[in-house]
């Protein structure tokens, strides 16, 4: 019934020529996981920056950063699931990484649908206490805005993968603090990576405010991804 009701969900919130249009496109596609967040880190991330990372997943963005940022640089990663905390590790250790990457077991900011394990005995970080970097990256399933607000470092670029419907807030709301921050948004896609001009990246943001799982025609699909470089 689940499934129904996920289907019932989807169907309800998107438009049915984007939903349509934009499946066929998905499923057409092949790709790496998190290829928004990946493209962001290939398009902006130099070798010898800091990178730090809140929400670290399976891995596949900080294993992007760590070959972008090379061995003068370095990934700090914060994940909240220990399984996912665990795997990460080994992932990069196999990759050959981890001897710049530090992989921790933590929550950055208020603890929405932490996945990848049990978070019970997970550090709880203030956002006001992350460490300074060249690069932030912040997929965090709706902690972003509080993350956002509470933020104290001035990184050269922000990466962020935004969940209006895990928030109360305005779904644009992340675009707005970015400018108020002083950042300009340089880059922004779908959550695979099918890049978006300003209107549909509010579209897709605006649709996603009462479903997670919104598509637009061109095979973009939510959650959406921008990334903005520090105005000096």
């Amino acid at each position: 019934m689940s499934l129904i009701r996920d289907a019932h969900t989807i169907y309800k919130y998107n438009n049915f020529v984007d939903l349509f249009l934009g499946a066929c496109r998905y499923v057409s596609r092949t790709g790496q996981s998190e290829m928004g967040i990946a493209s962001a880190h290939s398009l902006l991330t130099q070798p010898g920056d800091r990178v730090v990372i809140v929400g670290g997943g399976d891995g596949a963005t900080a294993l992007t950063a760590a070959k972008k940022v090379g061995r003068t640089g370095s990934v700090t990663i914060y994940e909240g699931g220990d399984r996912a905390a665990r795997q990460m590790g080994e992932r990069l250790k196999m990759e050959g990484v981890a001897a710049i990457c530090c992989v921790h077991h933590a929550i950055v900011g208020p603890e929405i649908d932490v996945y990848g394990g049990d978070a019970s005995d997970a550090l709880v970080v203030d956002p006001e206490d992350l460490p300074d970097c060249d690069i932030l990256e912040l997929d965090c399933e709706g902690s972003e805005i509080d993350i956002l607000r509470s933020l104290r470092i001035r990184p050269r670029v922000i990466i962020v993968e935004i969940h209006p419907f895990l928030f109360p807030d305005d779904p644009c709301w992340v675009l707005d603090r970015l400018a108020a921050l002083g950042y300009r948004t340089v880059y922004r896609s779908g959550h695979d990576g099918i890049r978006l001009d300003d209107p549909d990246l509010r579209k897709l943001l605006t649709r996603s405010r009462d479903c997670g799982v919104i598509y637009l025609k061109n095979g973009a699909r939510s959650p959406a991804v921008v990334a903005a470089v520090r105005d000096e």
